[in-house]
């Protein structure tokens, strides 16, 4: 019970420190800024394809296989994609959604720093036009 209150805040600390990277890379240009959010977004398509091929190996795996009159196994016929059940398919597009959550706050930090950027950019150019 106790290990849980401890790794809350950890949790929590860890992702604010990853913001706060993201924020210092947003800074220092497109490309940096861009890393984090691609990472994350990589991670969360490397579950969602895991979740599908464990879900395809452990469908042919676990089949009811029916016994013909000649005492032969008959296998049944696969159903949805690739073998997986529409309900299994479902689960992993969920998994996938909920892996994307942080990617899109990323994106969304991303999105900011730059347009805080590019509007302190547009400032200085404002003023030295002044001068």
């Amino acid at each position: 019970m106790h290990d849980g209150i401890i790794a809350v805040p950890v949790v929590l600390m860890l992702f604010a420190g990853i913001v706060a990277l993201e924020v210092l890379l947003a800074k220092k240009g497109k490309k940096p800024g861009l890393v984090l959010p691609f990472a994350f977004l990589g991670i969360s398509v490397a579950v969602f394809a895991g979740m599908l091929v464990i879900k395809a190996i452990a469908s042919t795996m676990v089949q009811n296989y029916m016994v013909s009159e000649e005492g032969a196994l008959i296998a049944p016929e696969p159903s949805g994609f690739l073998g997986i059940g529409s309900r299994d398919l479902v689960e992993a597009l969920l998994w996938f959604l909920i892996c994307n959550v942080f990617t899109a706050i990323l994106f969304a930090m991303y999105a900011i720093c730059r347009h805080v950027q590019r509007r302190r950019q547009a400032l200085v150019q404002m003023r030295m036009q002044d001068l």
